[in-house]
């Protein structure tokens, strides 16, 4: 399986501020300063009061981390870091990055600064990585001015129509659907999509699971399905009747958006948003090869019908923690893997208890994977802030098993439980 775009980050909660003249020192050290005060809150949740400055070696400083080249030294530290403050030439930073870029839902957000810090210039990952929101708060720090330019963050881009109505305008799409902790699985449509919005036009969104609360009228049209609907309404697709385009170009569609945590299959003008909801009990045994994992869980999802990118979380016995086969695996999908006592897994009742595993504790028979997959979809929001989570229930409330243990050449056990939220109004 190629890894697909995601919303997290392998970054950590510092900031590096790369200086590439020593005029920009002073400028460097203030930042820092105000930063540790006043951190920057990624939209992960975590917040960056670290800032790491970094300067050529040839300045030869005590407080800071040097670097021969600058290009060698952001090869082995972009991704170790939230996000990215240059001081100096714009050109010089995208030169240096460009070979460096993965994918807008991947790659850590990046700002530029003047020596003077009179500008500060948003680059890269301006909406999905925060950086937007980066440039305004090391504006507000420095009083400075946010470049920003991005079309849906200019009030003169959007539609008149919102003024005249005394409505607020939409919000970014994708702004919208990485705050709901849903994954864009059909990135090449989000353009049309947000597009659409910029100039006025609805946008059809099927969302039986009530996973985007915000997508509200007149820019949002929402189609009726329940949760337990496999597809959209086939009348919504573009190319139908109710779909296609009327003879005004300005009152044509955008693409339909369709969310859900069941797989969906591609379609032109589709776009698949990924709700996080499905929590993965596994079992196995010892020193399990780490690449018998993934086929199998695949495989098992789409028997299902049920979409791998809708996994939120991986759940086992707490022993089973420092499996390699197990933590490969979360690293993989980029997704947390939690750990249950093994009495509390005994005390949760399941459709298939084991024998075996009861032996094993001491304890009463009980489903290592089937109760570790009900408890981390119970409990899956205590378990991380992490946007991996924003779809589970708190403590308490209620998950359903959708799919019961199933064993893979006696080595591996796999169950998947669904976190059943109350549902919320639009």
């Amino acid at each position: 399986m190629t890894k697909q775009p995601d919303n997290t980050t392998e970054s950590a909660a510092s900031l590096a501020c790369h200086v590439l003249s020593k005029s920009g020192l002073p400028l460097a050290r203030r930042l820092a300063a105000r930063l540790a005060h006043e951190p920057w809150r990624a939209p992960s949740g975590v917040a960056a009061a670290a800032c790491l400055i970094c300067a050529p070696a040839r300045l030869r400083l005590r407080d800071v981390r040097p670097f021969e080249r600058l290009g060698d030294f952001l090869a082995q530290e972009y991704r170790r870091h939230a996000a990215h403050i240059f001081i100096g030439s714009t050109g010089i930073a995208v030169r240096v990055l460009a070979p460096l870029l993965r994918h807008k839902s991947l790659d850590p957000p990046v700002a530029v600064l003047d020596p003077d810090g009179r500008f500060v210039i948003s680059l890269l990952a301006g909406h999905w990585g925060g950086g937007n929101e980066l440039t305004r708060h090391l504006a507000r720090l420095l009083d400075a001015t946010p470049v920003i330019t991005t079309a849906s963050d200019q009030p003169s881009a959007l539609p008149e129509e919102y003024a005249a109505r005394d409505q607020a305008p939409p919000r970014a799409l994708d702004l919208l659907v990485r705050d709901a902790g849903l994954r864009i699985l059909d990135w090449h449509c989000l353009p049309q999509a947000q597009a659409a919005l910029l100039e006025g036009r609805r946008l059809r969104l099927w969302d039986p699971c009530s996973a985007l609360p915000g997508a509200a009228p007149p820019a949002f049209e929402r189609l009726p399905g329940t949760e337990e609907d496999a597809q959209p309404p086939r009348a919504a697709f573009p190319g139908s009747s109710a779909g296609a385009c009327p003879a005004d170009p300005a009152a044509c569609p955008g693409p339909l958006l369709a969310a859900h945590w069941r797989r969906l299959a591609p379609a032109p003008g589709l776009l698949r948003l990924a709700v996080p909801r499905l929590y993965v009990g596994l079992g196995c045994r010892k020193n399990l090869p780490p690449e018998a994992i993934l086929p199998a869980l695949e495989a098992l999802l789409a028997a299902h019908g049920l979409e791998l990118r809708a996994v939120a979380g991986l759940a086992t016995v707490t022993e089973k923690l420092t499996e390699a086969a197990l933590l490969a695996l979360a690293e993989r999908l980029g997704i947390p893997l939690r750990g249950f006592a093994a009495a509390e897994l005994a005390r949760c009742a399941t459709p298939n208890p084991s024998e075996a595993a009861g032996r094993r504790f001491g304890l009463a028979p009980f489903s290592v994977c089937e109760a570790a997959a009900l408890l981390a979809a119970r409990h899956g929001q205590a378990n991380s802030p992490s946007a991996a989570f924003a779809h589970a229930p708190a403590p308490g409330q209620a998950s359903r098993l959708l799919i019961p243990k199933h064993a893979t050449q006696a080595r591996l056990t796999l169950a998947v439980a669904l976190a059943v939220q109350t549902p919320q109004s639009p």
